[in-house]
């Protein structure tokens, strides 16, 4: 009788083991938004979570074709999976990880990761990534009541973040971001010193035919430049590059 008896405080003891195991599990940040694209605010938001919980998890949501372009040109979210990892590249968090999501809307997306087909093990907590303004909070809120058993949700307002705001006190918005880019100026004040050129063309935005007209343009007008050695064009020269460049693809005859 006290074998059986101790063999049942035993299972006791490892169940009330595993429970406690399932208590202290991991605690996830997800992050979900369209990033169309990412910038410093978005950035700022990831190291504040990364600093508090076990994994940050940034959802890149497809947009619809078409929604959040700059000019013609529509941004994927696989280019916005680029640019993430461009700007986090240096800011050492390793517990980071970006994903693209199929879904189109920040709460598909969120409702699908943690799902009853969500990837996270049982016994995870999750915060959901939100800035402390705007309706969102509510919005969470309510999607949060649909996770898998197994996956706690946070109560979304008490871990909400305080977005960071530019040097000149204004908020980051993707919105400005695009239009900047849109109109070819300088962009970083929302990417870092000296990443524009190299965002740019991970989005797309500059083509050769471009580069040559604004090598044509600045020989025309442009202020005098010290000519580096591999440089030997003269006006005349990069005229005829510009022309075979076209003839090539067909557009001049």
């Amino acid at each position: 009788m006290s074998d059986l008896y101790n063999s049942i405080e035993e299972l006791v003891l490892e169940l009330e083991d595993d429970e406690s195991g399932l208590e202290e599990g991991r605690t996830v940040a997800v992050i979900p938004g369209a990033f169309r694209p990412p910038h410093i605010g978005h950035v700022s938001m990831v190291q504040q979570y990364a600093n508090r919980v076990d994994e940050v998890v940034v959802l890149v949501s497809s947009a619809l074709r078409g929604n959040r372009s700059i000019g013609e040109n529509s941004i994927s979210a696989e280019q916005s999976r680029q640019v993430w990892q461009e700007l986090l590249m240096d800011r050492g968090l390793s517990n980071v990880r970006v994903e693209t999501s199929p879904q189109p809307t920040r709460a598909s997306a969120i409702l699908e990761y943690i799902g009853d087909d969500s990837p996270l093990e049982y016994g995870t907590s999750v915060i959901l990534g939100v800035g402390n303004t705007g309706s969102d909070l509510y919005r969470y809120e309510s999607i949060g009541k649909h996770a898998k058993d197994g996956i706690t949700v946070l109560p979304v307002s008490e871990n909400a973040i305080q977005p960071v705001a530019m040097p000149s006190g204004e908020a980051y918005r993707s919105s400005d971001l695009r239009k900047i880019l849109d109109e070819g100026g300088d962009a970083d004040a929302f990417f870092g010193e000296g990443r524009t050129a190299s965002i740019r063309s991970m989005l797309g935005l500059d083509s050769p035919i471009e580069e040559m007209s604004a090598m044509a343009a600045g020989s025309v007008s442009g202020p005098a430049v010290k000519k580096k050695k591999q440089s030997t064009y003269n006006e005349l020269e990069l005229y005829k590059e510009v022309l075979r460049l076209l003839m090539k693809k067909g557009i001049h005859k």
